[in-house]
């Protein structure tokens, strides 16, 4: 059965290549909409009716490059920044030998280290035994670590501060000891806030802040916040809420400029959604709701994406129970059913126009300049031909029924059928989304890569 691709997926690696597009072209007594509040998740009919940019894919794809090397400019100071070696250089060694905070309870990130309260303790990095040394504590949570991988002088301090919110959570496991499992219990307190300040060689030089509010006691929490700011000018933040609508948020500013503002919006009943899988009871897609993402690169770029996640999903499983029913009826009257295999690509030809439909329906992906009043792209699916069903069945009429023998010919039985995403330009031309990104864009790719390799290190 075919697969169908995340088209999220897509969407963001689409808008990392589009940034900072604008178009000079442009009727300059068009009065275009203003540009919308960065918090704000931009409604997708309004960006619905913009015209496209005048350029072909092409002139498209070559002013998006030159214009993309200022949106990656701002990772340059990430080559160099001393906190992103040192949470990553402890990322690192918290891979490699975990620590137990709690008993029976270890942490193996950065981002675990302000998810408790109530722990204590003085963790300090072993060269020599690669493990790390404990030193008991009653009022501090410090790992003393090397800054730089593949060093042995621990100059690098993350200290954590967190304020209990009251809430405990017990966690059950078993622990193999002097021959037989023991079963044992684990209780820890949720933080309610928690600040981490890495210095390296006694220079401040990031500060992790996290907050959360809960709501009848319950460990999920209702809402959270978190904030990375780093002395290299990086500041990374976000939020969570979960109320009648479930909302996060994700920012990267550099140096005060907001380079990336995401939010993501759902009437998803996350609650009721886990409750009924807890019981094992059929879900009421009435309980996903809608959903809508957003992201604005920069000061004018936006990526809007929509969907029903109700109908989609509801009228989806249809489809795909339809199929399986489809498919498991040609297998009664195997092998002497002689149409089988022109069943069967009919089948799978079927299964992919209904799949490509749906998403068309209840999926809408618009890339836009409302700095210039544009679109740039929207993004379309087709059930195309994928390849051909080959094998070595021939039919025998003497038997009435399919044989399989190597000596067969090896022939063609029906095309196999797959969804495809493409790029709408304002030509009205579809450009395949894969075969578009796959040429050209080199000086963004290296970019990327650069940006990427910064945090390995």
């Amino acid at each position: 059965m075919f697969k169908q691709k995340s088209i999220f997926a897509l969407a963001l690696v689409a808008s990392l290549f589009f940034a900072g597009c604008k178009d000079s072209d442009k009727d300059s007594n068009q009065d275009p909409d203003p540009d919308p509040n960065p918090s704000e998740v931009v409604d997708p009919d309004e960006l619905a009716d913009y015209p496209y940019s005048e350029l072909t894919p092409e002139q498209q794809k070559v002013k998006l490059e030159n214009e993309s090397i200022a949106f990656l400019e701002f990772g340059n100071a990430a080559k160099t920044s001393k906190a992103i070696e040192a949470l990553q250089n402890l990322a690192n060694l918290l891979d490699e030998e975990s620590v137990e905070l709690i008993e029976e309870k270890e942490i193996k990130s950065v981002k675990e280290t302000v998810e408790y309260a109530d722990v204590y303790g003085i963790f300090t990095w072993n060269a020599s035994s690669r493990e790390w040394d404990k030193t008991t504590s009653t009022s501090e949570l410090k790992f003393v670590f090397p800054a730089k991988r593949n060093t042995t002088s621990n100059n690098a301090v993350l200290s954590v501060n967190a304020v209990s919110s009251g809430i405990s959570v017990t966690e059950e496991s078993s622990k193999w000891e002097n021959g037989q499992y023991v079963d044992k219990e684990t209780t820890y307190y949720l933080p309610q806030s928690a600040t981490a300040v890495l210095t390296v060689d006694n220079t401040e030089e990031a500060k992790i802040e996290f907050s959360a509010e809960y709501k009848d006691n319950k460990e999920a929490p209702q809402k959270a916040d978190y904030k990375v700011t780093l002395s290299d000018g990086y500041i990374v933040s976000g939020n969570f809420e979960k109320t009648t609508e479930n909302k996060v948020s994700a920012k990267i500013e550099y140096n005060g400029e907001v380079m990336i503002d995401a939010v993501a919006k759902s009437g998803i009943k996350i609650d009721e959604i886990l409750d009924l899988a807890i019981e094992e009871e059929d879900i009421d897609y009435a309980l996903y709701n809608k959903a809508d993402a957003y992201m604005k690169l920069l000061k004018d770029l936006v990526l809007v994406y929509d969907i029903d996640i109700e109908n989609y999903t509801k009228e989806l499983e249809v489809i795909e129970d339809n199929y399986d029913a489809q498919y498991d009826a040609l297998w009664t009257s195997w092998p002497n059913d002689k149409n089988h295999f022109t069943k069967l690509g009919q089948i799978d030809k079927d299964y992919s126009d209904k799949v490509a439909a749906l998403f068309n329906k209840y999926q809408n992906v618009i890339l836009a300049s409302t700095k210039d009043g544009y679109k740039i792209a929207t993004i379309e699916a087709k059930s195309e031909k994928d390849g051909e069903r080959m094998d070595y069945y021939a039919w025998n009429n003497a038997t009435n029924e399919w044989e399989w023998n190597s000596d067969n010919p090896y022939t063609k039985k029906y095309d196999e059928y797959h969804v495809r995403h493409y790029l709408r330009f304002n030509d009205k031309t579809l450009v395949d989304a894969d075969t578009y990104f796959s040429e050209g864009f080199s000086k963004i790719e290296e970019k990327w890569e650069n940006f990427v390799n910064a945090f390995d290190r």
